[in-house]
Parts: C-alpha cells; sequence; structure tokens
C-alpha cells in the first residue's frame, strides 16, 4: 500500500532520484569511453593525414566535431549528477525532519542578539532552534529574509492571511520545493558573491563613449583585412606588428580598470546560471496565491524578466571569462578588441537591469522563506493555521504544544488570555513546566506572527508584540551584575508600554537576582504596575504570594500551577496545567 504521510512521499522521491542517480552515473560512464577513443580516433586521423594521405583530415575534422560534441552532451550529464546529489541530499533531510530531526540544517547562529525583545529567550537561533526548524533557504539572502521574518512579526491579519496562502500553496508542491532548494544548493554562493555583485553594478561606465561604439565595428574590419594583405603577401610583417600595437594599446590603456571589474564578476557564471534557474521556475509556475503572483510579478519587470536577463548575464561573463587564458584573450583583443566589447554589453546590461536587481534578488530570496515555512508546514501535517482576532490583544489555544519537542514526549496545555490588562500567574516547582510553557506560548506566537502553522489543536490571536524576560544574563565585558541586567530589560519593557506599544509579556521569575524579601515586594509592585499599564501575559514564579494578588485584582489576574506528585522516593511531574 501507498504510504502517504509527509515521510512516505518524500522517501517515494527519494527512491525515484537514487534510480536517477545510478542512470546518470552510467551516462557518465558512457560518454567518458566515447570522448576516450574518439579522441584516440582524432589522433590516429591527423596522424595518417600527415604520414599517408591527405583524404584523413575530413575524417580527422569529424572525429573533431564529434568529440565536441561528445564534451558537450558529457558535461550537461555532469551538471545533471550535480543536481542530482543536492536533490538526494535535500530529500534526505526532509525524511529527517519528518521524523523531527532538524539537526541537518543551519541553525543561524550567527543571528542570535541578546538585546533582542524575545529571540534568545524563544531559542529562535542556533543549534535546535527555532530558525533550524524551518530553515530550508541556501543562499545568503534567503537566510538573512527567514532570520528577519523571525525578528520584526507581522502585526497586519490580512499580511498574515496573504503569507499562510502562500505557504499553504507551497506545503502542497513539495517537488518544486525539492528542485529550487537543489538548484540553490548546487550554486555554492558565498557571503560575498552577491555583495560582490552588486558592487559592479554601481561602477561608472568605462566605454560608452561613440568612440568605442565604432572601434568595437571597425577594428575587426581592419584586422581581418590587414590580415588577408599579409596572406597575399601585399604589406610586410613589420606593418602588421605596427597595426597590432593600435588594438593592443587601446586595450591596455584599460587594462586595470577592466580587471577591477572582471573581478567582481569572475568565475560567478555557474552562480548566474543557478540563480536563472530559479528565476525561471518562479516565473513559469501557475501560481494562485497573492503572495505568490506577487513575487512572480516582480520577477517579470524590466525589460526580459529576471530568468532571461540573468541568463544572458550569464552568458556576457563566461564570454569575458575567456580573456582568462592568455592566449585566446591576446588573440581575441587584437582581432575583435574582445575586452572592451564585453565590458560594453555589460554595460548595457547594467543600464537595463540595475534598478530591477534588488527587486528580483529581494522576490526570489523571500520565495526562499516562504518555501522554508512550506517544508516545516508540510513536514508537521497536525499542525493549524491559526486564526487573527480584530479588537484588542487576546489568545485563546487548546492543545499548545512546543514544536521543537517530538510528539511522543510532549505534553500540550490551553492558553487563555482575555484581553488587555490581563495575567495568567503559573506556579509550580522547578522542572515541573513552567518555563517550557511560557516559550510555548512564545514560540507558537512567532510561527503564527510569521504566516506559518502553529503545534496547537485550536488558536486565535491578536497580532503585537512579544517581550520576554526568561534567562537574563550577566555581561562581564559590560560591568553588568545579573540583577542590573534585568532592570534594564524591564525599564524596557516599561518604555515600550509608555510609548503606546501592544505586548505579550513573558516573564519567568521576576527580580530572581536579588534576595527573596525584595524580589517578592518588587514583584508584587511591578505586577501591579502592568495592570495599571493595561498590559497583558504570563508570570512563572515559585513564590506563592505572588499569586495572592489575584486577592486584589480578581477580574485580572487568574493563578494557574504545575504539580508534582512524590511517589514513594521519586519525583513525578505530569507537566499539566491546573487552575488555582
Amino acid at each position: 500500500m501507498a504510504d502517504f504521510s509527509p515521510e512516505g512521499v518524500y522517501r517515494q522521491m527519494l527512491g525515484e532520484a537514487v534510480s536517477e542517480r545510478d542512470k546518470l552515473a552510467g551516462k557518465a560512464r558512457r560518454y567518458s569511453v566515447a570522448r576516450l577513443i574518439t579522441f584516440l580516433a582524432f589522433v590516429a586521423g591527423v596522424y595518417l593525414s600527415v604520414s599517408s594521405s591527405p583524404v584523413w583530415w575530413i575524417a580527422s575534422v569529424v572525429l573533431l566535431a564529434g568529440f565536441i560534441i561528445l564534451m558537450i552532451r558529457h558535461g550537461k550529464v555532469l551538471e545533471a549528477q550535480k543536481l542530482n546529489r543536492a536533490q538526494i541530499m535535500a530529500l534526505e533531510q526532509e525524511v529527517e525532519a519528518c521524523k523531527g530531526n532538524y539537526t541537518l540544517f543551519e541553525g543561524g547562529a550567527s543571528f542570535a542578539d541578546s538585546h533582542h525583545p524575545y529571540a534568545t529567550d524563544l531559542d529562535l537561533f542556533g543549534d535546535f532552534s527555532l530558525f533550524q526548524a524551518l530553515n530550508r533557504t541556501v543562499s545568503p539572502l534567503g537566510k538573512e529574509t527567514l532570520a528577519a521574518w523571525l525578528r520584526n512579526l507581522l502585526n497586519n491579519p490580512d499580511e498574515i492571511r496573504m503569507r499562510q496562502e502562500a505557504v499553504k500553496e507551497l506545503s502542497a508542491m513539495p517537488g518544486w520545493r525539492i528542485k529550487f532548494r537543489a538548484l540553490g544548493m548546487v550554486a555554492d554562493e558565498s557571503e560575498n558573491d552577491l555583495g560582490s555583485f552588486y558592487q559592479w553594478l554601481e561602477t561608472p561606465e568605462l566605454f560608452s563613449s561613440p568612440v568605442f561604439r565604432v572601434a568595437v565595428v571597425l577594428i575587426p574590419v581592419l584586422s581581418f583585412a590587414i590580415l588577408l594583405l599579409l596572406s597575399a603577401g601585399l604589406i610586410s610583417i613589420q606593418l602588421f606588428l605596427l597595426y597590432l600595437l593600435i588594438p593592443l594599446s587601446l586595450t591596455g590603456f584599460y587594462t586595470k580598470r577592466i580587471n577591477r571589474r572582471h573581478v567582481m564578476l569572475s568565475r560567478k557564471v555557474d552562480l548566474l546560471q543557478k540563480y536563472a534557474s530559479r528565476f525561471a521556475m518562479v516565473e513559469q509556475e501557475p501560481f494562485t496565491s497573492a503572495q505568490m503572483l506577487n513575487y512572480k510579478g516582480r520577477l517579470q519587470s524590466g525589460n526580459n524578466g529576471a530568468g532571461n536577463s540573468i541568463n544572458k548575464l550569464g552568458r556576457i561573463t563566461s564570454s569575458l571569462d575567456t580573456r582568462l587564458n592568455f592566449l585566446a584573450g591576446f588573440v581575441l583583443n587584437v582581432l575583435l578588441l574582445w575586452d572592451i566589447r564585453q565590458i560594453r554589453r555589460l554595460e548595457e546590461w547594467q543600464r537595463a537591469n540595475r534598478r530591477s536587481i534588488p527587486v528580483w534578488f529581494g522576490a526570489l530570496a523571500e520565495t526562499e522563506a516562504i518555501a522554508s515555512i512550506a517544508a516545516f508546514a508540510y513536514c508537521n501535517p497536525a499542525y493549524i493555521f491559526p486564526e487573527t482576532a480584530s479588537g484588542s490583544l487576546m489568545l485563546s489555544a487548546e492543545e499548545a504544544g512546543h514544536p521543537l519537542i517530538e510528539a511522543a514526549g510532549r505534553v500540550n496545555n490551553n492558553v487563555s488570555l482575555q484581553g488587555k490588562g490581563y495575567f495568567n500567574i503559573i506556579t509550580g516547582a522547578n522542572m515541573a513546566g513552567k518555563s517550557t510553557y511560557l516559550r510555548t506560548i512564545g514560540v507558537n506566537l512567532v510561527l503564527a506572527m510569521c504566516g506559518s502553522p502553529v503545534c496547537a489543536r485550536s488558536f486565535t490571536f491578536y497580532p503585537a508584540g512579544i517581550y520576554t524576560s526568561l534567562r537574563t544574563t550577566d555581561s562581564l565585558s559590560a560591568s553588568q551584575s545579573y540583577f542590573f541586567a534585568e532592570l534594564l530589560r524591564l525599564k524596557e519593557l516599561i518604555d515600550r508600554l509608555n510609548a503606546g506599544e501592544a505586548l505579550y509579556i513573558l516573564l519567568d521569575e521576576i527580580l530572581k537576582g536579588t534576595n527573596s524579601a525584595d524580589k517578592q515586594a518588587g514583584s508584587k509592585a511591578l505586577l501591579r504596575q502592568l495592570i495599571g499599564m493595561e498590559a497583558s501575559g504570563f508570570i512563572a514564579t515559585h513564590d506563592l504570594e505572588l499569586g495572592r494578588l489575584a486577592e486584589a485584582f480578581p477580574e485580572r489576574i487568574i493563578n494557574h500551577s504545575f504539580e508534582a506528585v512524590i511517589d514513594g522516593d521519586a519525583l513525578h511531574f505530569d507537566y499539566k496545567l491546573k487552575p488555582g
């Protein structure tokens, strides 16, 4: 019986990719042998042509043409093998992801920021992080885009729904997502490649003058005319060498400036071709969601669209790379003014596409981010897309769980925040589940405001900011004590509330850096202040006295707890939230 689960679908695709790998390996071997035989036959033909009969030159030319054709086709097979290997790797990673193992993806540790309102507390970046669970990006810009989405959440319900629709659409396209990602994997892009490309886009033109427009036409005509005259014995070799000074001097005068531009694009042909293929995948796919149609429209702006334009740039760059061969570069510059001709083509491309480039690459990076969330959604079919609420801050969820905890070991709980000015106080012993409960709320809110499905049976929320203080640390380099670092974080919270921001507040053990008496008094004072400011959120604490504030604010504070059961010498936790 066919297995239509996400893991089953990926395994079937993996089996097909492995079969294709074997076929390509056999084809590559056959082409390799055919090339060798053809080349040896060509060498034999040349030998016979010289030593025996000139008629063998015809056979030698045919064999040389055959060798070139075989070399081109062999090259295409080798490219197909690269893509196939990348597809196999991507599929193997997805099979593991369907089991809840995301460690094969990059964790984005470089995006970690201890000063961010919630990133560190909610484990957004690094090993075993939310970013790692989502991340299927392969370009530096795509990675940066996904990280930016996690750090800067959507607060417009319409934008959230648009992204949700795009995620749903790509989630249902596993084959498209795998190929899209694999094309990026074989491009082997470094962190500096796109920066170098943007730098080239801003370089001033060198050869826009009409003089060069005439020169690139006139020099080839003169060069071939001089060669014909030399061959016919009508001019001397000295005069021919004197003529060579004209194209060589013209090119040589600009060599340094040409080199600087070439370095910005040199050896990027493969990268540009892979980008062109990825652009074309988005341009040619008949999407239906508004967000994906928007990306598609952005890629089709400009004269020829992103795919064709980048492909053309790759061809021009490949032509310019010919100058890396000294002998070929010398001959081509003498005959065709090659360097100047290719730089002029690049400058024409710059003029036509300079403004479109940031739009194109931005749309592709966002498509990578959407595809990442879509892959996460596909691997977790039990997750649901949350609903947005209007009016004021509220949150209601049934059976919410932490998405980074495996389903077999995860305990789900309900979540309820009635509106502005309400707080849930969560009490319980160490290891009872208080901190995990707060992180469950925070991580699912982050997912919800990224357009992702969440780990819950139902989830309704009002889009708003998130502010946490769950694991404040001291800073020796800044000469900050633990207590002072916590005070600074709480001050930032108060400042943001005073500025009128609506925030989901998640606090774990307020003022834990000071003594018990001060902690208790300070915590009560802070909670009173937060309620007075119409703030809302969840506070976890060991301090049962903090729960007594429900007597003073019966309509504003709700107490919940995680309990432990002592069975003989063992302490057991059920991790279920209970009232009171």
